[in-house]
């Protein structure tokens, strides 16, 4: 009997000593593939809505931006609001528009805009860094947008950079979080344009979307 227990105890520690002195790859499992592909594929995700969080939450470092512009090719003035902007419920207020041409343009349909809200003493003037930004209207390549940059991007760049979940619209597609939405028009699965908003609702979907193109691609 004592024979027979020393002989398993005899095979159970070579066959333990076996394992342990296997190389790291001769030890994975086709289950433990999947769950490293699985964590890989998490981690992208999380990557990725932490991008477009960050993009959407503060696309561009506006006070910064509007330093580096040339103010002698740009034009400012009181602008509507629209019912869908985000609106802060401050009585002295106005919304504000900042054109941003490029320096030879031939297109006056195709002006870079930011509309902010502005509000109190310094409402009126282009230093005011208490104004917040609303919408921006992209139709150019410009390095001075950062991480903002968009034109000329390919859908794939868009989608490594930001993930796959948007909605898709006729000629483009939508990201959004939130009350803010990124809605970017492609050709030839480049981006052609975009138009960033600061919405007054989180109820963000195809119809609204369709709303909210209207006025930026149906120019002629």
């Amino acid at each position: 009997m004592k024979i027979q227990v020393l002989t398993i105890l005899f095979i159970a520690f070579f066959s333990c000593k076996d394992v342990a002195e296997r190389k790291p790859n001769e030890l994975k499992s086709d289950k433990f593939e999947l769950l490293i592909e699985s964590d890989k594929t998490e981690k992208e995700k999380y990557l990725n809505n932490l991008s477009l969080t960050s993009l959407l939450e503060n696309p561009i470092d506006l006070q910064k931006f509007k330093k580096s512009k040339n103010r002698d090719y740009m034009t400012t003035g009181v602008s509507n609001g629209k019912d869908y902007y985000f609106e802060p419920k401050i009585k002295d207020s106005i919304f504000y528009t900042y054109n941003y041409p490029t320096k030879n343009f031939s297109d006056s349909k195709k002006i870079d805009q930011i509309v902010v809200f502005k509000y109190g003493k310094n409402k009126h003037k282009y230093e005011d860094e208490t104004e917040i930004l609303i919408e921006l209207r992209v139709f150019n390549k410009n390095f001075d947008l950062g991480k903002a940059n968009l034109v000329g991007l390919t859908k794939t760049e868009l989608e490594s950079e930001f993930g796959e979940n948007y909605l898709n619209f006729d000629n483009g597609i939508a990201y959004s979080n939130k009350n803010k939405v990124l809605i970017l028009e492609l050709e030839n699965s480049k981006v052609k344009s975009y138009r960033y908003i600061k919405l007054n609702t989180e109820k963000i979907d195809n119809e609204l979307i369709r709303n909210l193109i209207k006025p930026l691609y149906n120019k002629t």
